[in-house]
């Protein structure tokens, strides 16, 4: 017992660290509803500029406030980038644009440094001040404890007992009338993502030196401490987030040490535990009773049917085109260029998993990846125990539509923008848990998966081999989309379509919600899985590295980038993907150190740019032009 309230009050620092990186969602979400999944990616680069500007020589005292104002400055320009946006999801999605843009200027910024600078010791260089018994408490860890305590006290007061700080609430409890009223209601949104900005600046100014670590990846992931932290003050009190986030850092030294001693072999056991705060913080603390999929969702452009009579011809005959000829006509420049038709048609699989879930069914996903690194550790799997490839791959799919089915439980009770944190923590948790795990991932964290005879790469039929796979996954993305293009045609179909429009008139037609919902989700993961066993294919292993937290959020900014439900767009998010990685100064198929910074950069800016002009994607701004070039015939009435 005493050795775990020993581990309990070695947590007291972590814990306040989760609180200071909540207190700025909390400010943000109070005031405009939108939860900013770009935390830690700000505090993340105000870490940068202050190391950066402490090498330089400039004083700790002035860098401080320096960064902290950086900080602000970002809130800013983040609020204007969504003020023009509508839809709650939608404005929530604009920060996971910046959440990559962000990451990605700083890693582009930095080049080799990016894994290995040194934090700025702004508080100076830790000294114990507290004894308690054989605990040590540092300045720097007493520092963070006092102000993470200031500022959640301080904020309370500023919202209850100052005329901004009423007006504040009065917008985020009703905002139109708070316009009736006189209230600013932009500037009071202005000023309260300017706040939270400056305190997520600070906070990763102050908890990178605690941690010991400043790279790129660490404080983006730490979000999902902060998100619990933030769940458990209900996004609204600031007391309770600060106890939230202080309760977390007691209980994840003590889920450590009881998971050390009974197993071993597991990893990640902060985010698990962190996980495990935000699904039981949003199932027993939401608000309400359920409501329709469409209020707070995004709003996608309809799927078109399939095409009919001649046209479905020609349309079938280029698509046959579409597979058989660029595998073979790919000569030996050759199988560089196989290998990108295989890319190209292994992420358009993945994308095309997202149309279906979000564009047909009207559910959203930021952990798409993590389906697809379930199908490909699957396959990994299923052939160590002697399935043959092809066998292996449908297994392996099978086995995301299991995990995406069970995902898709919380999806029973959760609003969109809910399952989209939901979704999100689960993909920082696989990083750190799931790909680590032993028995899926093995102890090598890496699965061997060798192609069957007919694609193998043998020595002197390398390209034969090549247009084959090319052949083999070009065919099952064809057959994708010819499934969910299929599914506005029939029963299933109608009920999916009917579930994005409103759950209450699903009911009514004689649908189970609950079935629909976790049917679409189990597909979407079938398919996902797919995607990611023929990734694995091509790369003959399973590993966990392409399919990091990245890549679920990059996945699905391509999608609303392309049109959510654009089956077409599809195909042209896996070759933006491909493409993008391979013409930015990349080498061997994959963008890595500089290039791949700069692609996640470019990839935010877009998704961003694309949200504030055309909310519904290119394939709907499409659809306007053609209605505005093309009118349809209107009906005269005699």
């Amino acid at each position: 017992m005493k050795l775990y309230i020993a581990l309990a009050l070695t947590g007291l620092p972590i814990g306040a660290m989760y609180a200071l990186q909540a207190l700025g969602i909390v400010i943000v979400y109070k005031t405009s509803r939108v939860f900013n999944f770009a935390t830690g990616a700000i505090g993340l680069t105000c870490a940068y500029a202050a190391s950066s500007l402490v090498k330089h020589g400039v004083p700790s005292l002035v860098v401080l406030p320096i960064v902290v104002a950086l900080g602000v400055l970002i809130g800013l320009l983040m609020e204007l980038s969504v003020r023009p946006v509508r839809g709650t999801l939608t404005r929530t999605i604009v920060t996971l644009g910046w959440l990559l843009l962000l990451q990605g200027a700083v890693g582009w910024q930095y080049t080799a440094q990016a894994g290995t600078s040194e934090p700025a010791r702004l508080l100076g260089q830790p000294k114990t001040l507290i004894h308690l018994g054989i605990l040590q408490y540092g300045r720097d860890q007493v520092a963070v404890i006092v102000i993470a305590a200031a500022l959640a006290a301080g904020l309370a007061f500023f919202f209850r007992a100052t005329a901004l700080g009423t007006a504040t609430r009065a917008v985020s409890e009703a905002p139109d009338a708070a316009r009736l009223l006189g209230i600013r209601v932009d500037r009071v949104n202005l000023v309260a993502w300017g706040i939270g900005g400056g305190i997520s600046g600070l906070a990763g100014v102050l908890i990178t030196p605690l941690l010991n670590k400043l790279d790129t990846t660490t404080l983006v992931i730490f979000t999902v401490q902060a998100l619990a932290a933030a769940l458990v003050g209900r996004l609204s009190s600031l007391p309770l987030t600060f106890a939230g986030g202080i309760g977390l850092g007691v209980v994840q030294p003590m889920v450590f040490r009881f998971m050390q001693v009974h197993f071993p072999s597991v990893r990640g056991t902060d985010e698990l535990t962190a996980l495990a705060v935000v699904l039981g913080a949003l199932l027993l603390f939401r608000r309400g009773g359920r409501r329709d999929a469409a209020s707070g969702g995004l709003a996608p452009v309809p799927i078109r049917p399939l095409p009919t009579g001649r046209l479905a011809a020609a349309f079938t005959a280029g698509v046959a085109l579409m597979w058989v000829v660029p595998p073979l006509v790919t000569d030996d420049v050759g199988n560089m260029s196989r290998a990108n038709i295989t890319q190209t048609a292994v992420w358009a699989m993945a994308v095309l998993s997202l149309v279906l879930l979000v564009g047909v069914v009207g559910q959203v996903s930021v952990c798409q990846a993590v389906f697809m690194g379930c199908g490909a550790f699957g396959t990994g799997i299923a052939m160590s125990h002697g399935a043959p490839f092809l066998l292996a791959v449908v297994l392996g799919a099978l086995l995301a539509a299991a995990v995406a089915a069970v995902v898709g439980l919380p999806a029973i009770r959760l609003e969109p923008l809910e399952l989209a944190i939901a979704t999100l923590s689960l993909a920082f948790t696989a990083d750190r848990f799931l790909y680590s795990w032993s028995p899926f991932a093995s102890p090598d964290a890496n699965r061997p998966v060798p192609r069957p005879g007919f694609a193998g790469l043998d020595p002197g039929h390398v390209a034969t081999g090549e247009r084959n796979y090319a052949w083999l996954v070009v065919g099952v993305f064809v057959v994708a989309c010819f499934a969910v293009a299929s599914l506005r045609r029939g029963r299933t179909g109608a009920a999916l379509t009917a579930l994005r429009s409103s759950e209450p008139a699903t009911a009514a037609m004689g649908f189970s919600v609950t079935s629909v919902k976790l049917r679409g989700f189990a597909a979407s993961g079938f398919i996902a899985g797919l995607a990611g066993a023929l990734y694995a294919g091509l790369l003959q292993g399973a590993s966990g590295a392409p399919f990091d937290f990245t890549r679920s959020i990059t996945l699905l900014a391509y999608a609303v980038i392309i049109g959510v439900a654009s089956v077409p767009g599809a195909f042209f998010g896996g070759l933006i993907v491909t493409s993008s990685t391979l013409t930015v100064g990349a080498t061997n198929q994959v963008a890595s150190g500089r290039s791949a910074s700069l692609v996640t950069a470019l990839t935010g800016l877009l998704l961003i740019g694309v949200l504030m002009v055309a909310p519904d994607g290119l394939a709907g701004l499409w659809s306007r032009l053609l209605v505005v070039v093309r009118p349809e015939p209107q009906e005269v009435l005699l």
